[in-house]
């Protein structure tokens, strides 16, 4: 079976990729098309979610694993087949590009069919609409205020007795 996902951005309307990929492939496989598709760093950390239809996230789908204790209910990339989640036209993900600014893309599964002979010539995974510039991947708030001053961060170690020590020495451990 062959998966077409559309993916959409809230920050540009003229933005829309359509990604066509085999079901046995992995989520990791779908990402690294993404950022292929959108001209992205692949190694900056990125996740899939799960969705309903209000786009609230649900089950997460990480690049690896940052935390055991928090992260125990998290699926694996690498590990994760499309097929394994049951694909069916409109169910929908969430692809978060950008974990300090929280920015994704919203996907959709637009289309699910067999393969043809003329998908032999291709090389799957492949984006077959590309519409409109990517967002940048890392978002960066240029926009710093005129009166803005390092309020003094070099004296703040000039009197370390300030701290209830005069010598790092002073420590116990």
């Amino acid at each position: 079976m062959i998966i077409k996902y559309r993916l959409i951005s809230a920050e540009s309307d003229d933005f829309v990729r359509d990604i066509e990929i085999y079901s046995n492939n992995s989520f990791e496989d779908l990402h690294n098309a993404i950022q292929v598709s959108c001209d992205y760093d692949s190694s900056l950390m990125s996740s899939f979610y799960l969705s309903n239809t209000n786009w609230d996230k649900l089950q997460e789908i990480v690049q690896e694993i940052i935390d055991k204790e928090f992260q125990t209910e998290v699926m694996l990339m690498q590990d994760t087949k499309l097929s394994d989640l049951s694909p069916k036209k409109a169910q929908r993900y969430i692809y978060l590009f950008d974990f300090f600014s929280e920015r994704a893309f919203f996907i959709e599964i637009v289309n699910i069919r067999e393969q043809t002979p003329e998908d032999k010539k291709l090389e799957f995974p492949v984006c077959t609409l590309s519409q409109g510039k990517a967002p940048k991947q890392i978002f960066i708030d240029d926009e710093i205020p005129n009166d803005f001053e390092d309020e003094g961060s070099e004296e703040f170690f000039d009197n370390p007795e300030d701290f209830g020590f005069e010598n790092i020495d002073d420590y116990d451990l």
